[in-house]
């Protein structure tokens, strides 16, 4: 019987490139690189089309709203949280007043606490709507008038 010596083979310890490990950008070649900067300014314009988008699904039909808006805030909590704000050069107070009236003509049920005999605030629900408030929001004289939308939908 013969034997053959084990010996262990070299260990030679070299450590990696990081950059190696990280693509970047200068590295693509420039037709690639141009297609991933068009996707990402397509995506971004497309989630800015979309908060602009008035009304949201979730708002009434009755309502009309004026030309101008400039939607400021669009945010869903979950699956019945709402938040939606704009502003408008448009007289808000006669906005609110016609709002309602079309609210309680469309079969929504209007409720106004005590408290809230002021034309700045409409709350109300009814059909996909568990409760809803609209807020004018107070704004100096001259600048546009700030409308908020907070609703709870079923």
């Amino acid at each position: 019987m013969t034997s053959i010596p084990c010996t262990a083979a070299p260990v030679v310890w070299t450590t990696p490139d990081p950059d190696a490990l990280v693509p970047r950008w200068s590295r693509l070649s420039g037709h690639l690189r141009n297609m991933l900067f068009a996707a990402c300014l397509s995506l971004s314009a497309t989630m800015i089309l979309h908060a602009e988008e008035a009304p949201q699904d979730w708002v009434p039909d009755v309502l009309d709203f004026p030309e101008d808006i400039e939607v400021l805030t669009d945010r869903a909590i979950g699956s019945t949280l709402r938040m939606f704000s704009f502003s408008t050069e448009q007289d808000a107070e006669a906005l609110m007043v016609a709002w309602e009236e079309a609210l309680r003509v469309a079969g929504y049920t209007i409720i106004q606490t005590q408290g809230e005999m002021l034309d700045a605030t409409i709350e109300f629900s009814g059909q996909d709507i568990g409760n809803a408030k609209i807020v004018l929001t107070p704004t100096a004289g001259d600048e546009r008038a700030v409308i908020e939308f907070d609703a709870t939908l079923r």
